[in-house]
């Protein structure tokens, strides 16, 4: 009961933010006036920015589906799509980004992969995605050097979360070749798990821990066959570079076309990496008031809150919902298999 209720307390809590977000940032904006742009949008764009967020999950899916293959597992693609939903879904809903790979790892565990082979796969797949997050956002700052430096305080917020992306980025590189290191991430899972108040979370723990005498294993073999981490970073890229891109076919839902694909690429990468190490879910709030402050440069002003608020609709907000419902039919379909298989027996 006390799990129950923390748990609800936690989903109000999640929608109370969410109303906060959008009430200071659309506060000043006449709400019929954004209604208004945003029934006018020509949908056809929107749609491909929705498929390029199942893009988005697809890539990460392959990437896992590539390295766990690699390490002589009898996995289906479906089950790595399912394991791309799980990160997005918790990495959205926690602040930091931190339930992500923990909640990856223990579904992994569940289908019955060795946690050891789990943990380098998903480490390679975080390591390659940051380091092209990296490399975008920071050509994005070289390209656009003169108009952030005239963004005010927002150039300081932009720069700590280029020092966090490097420090992220060093560490897993660091962890990946070694096992106490990779121990200690594994205490990090077992608190994030503890704190969702997963059953068996001890059990996974112990076993984890156990299993790690291969971790140095995996990591080995996948240093020796560098054709694979190649492979997964240009599948981060094609991912990234997509994913990037959503601003820009709102822009052109909206009949604009003084800009170009990279111009939003590189500009939302700079955005991404600058909020993405803040604490709160799906860096709400400072992700939609830095929109606004960035984009200007690009959106008339009439249509800048319209832009965002559909940006980070088809990025976020409606997108966690859909991933949301995917999840759970993933969970049912397989309670209702277990319950065939007790049945069958029987």
């Amino acid at each position: 009961m006390r799990n129950k209720k923390k748990r609800i307390f936690n989903i109000l809590l999640f929608i109370f933010v969410i109303f906060l977000t959008f009430y200071f940032v659309l506060r000043n904006n006449d709400m019929n006036q954004i209604m208004n742009y945003i029934r006018s949008v020509d949908i056809r764009y929107i749609l491909i920015g929705f498929l390029i967020m199942f893009l988005f999950v697809l890539c990460e899916g392959f990437n896992l589906y590539r390295i766990l293959k690699s390490l002589d597992h009898n996995i289906r693609i479906i089950d790595t799509i399912k394991y791309a939903l799980v990160g997005f879904f918790f990495s959205s809903i926690t602040p930091s980004s931190s339930g992500g790979q923990p909640l990856q790892l223990y579904f992994m565990n569940k289908d019955k992969l060795p946690i050891s082979d789990c943990l380098v796969a998903l480490i390679i797949q975080l390591f390659s995605f940051q380091v092209i997050c990296s490399v975008l956002a920071i050509i994005g700052v070289l390209l656009n050097f003169n108009k952030l430096i005239g963004m005010g305080n927002l150039k300081y917020l932009l720069f700590i979360g280029f020092i966090v992306n490097i420090i992220i980025v060093t560490s897993l590189f660091i962890i990946l070749f070694s096992r106490n290191l990779a121990i200690k991430v594994l205490n990090f899972i077992h608190k994030i798990l503890n704190k969702f108040h997963f059953k068996g979370a001890q059990s996974f723990y112990d076993k984890a821990v156990d299993e790690m005498k291969n971790y140095h294993r995996s990591a080995l073999f996948l240093k020796q066959h560098k054709g694979i981490i190649y492979r997964t970073f240009l599948v981060s890229f094609i991912q990234l570079f997509f994913y990037q891109s959503i601003p820009y076919f709102v822009y052109k839902s909206f009949g604009l076309g003084t800009y170009s694909i990279i111009d939003f690429v590189f500009m939302q990468a700079v955005l991404y990496v600058g909020v993405a190490f803040l604490p709160f879910p799906g860096a709400m709030g400072v992700s939609e008031g830095s929109f606004v402050i960035l984009f200007k440069l690009f959106f008339p002003a009439s249509i800048l809150s319209s832009a965002m608020l559909i940006s980070r609709g088809i990025s976020f907000y409606l997108f966690v919902i859909m991933v949301g419902i995917l999840l759970l039919i993933f969970i049912l379909f397989s309670k209702y298999k277990q319950y065939k298989k007790v049945k069958n027996k029987n």
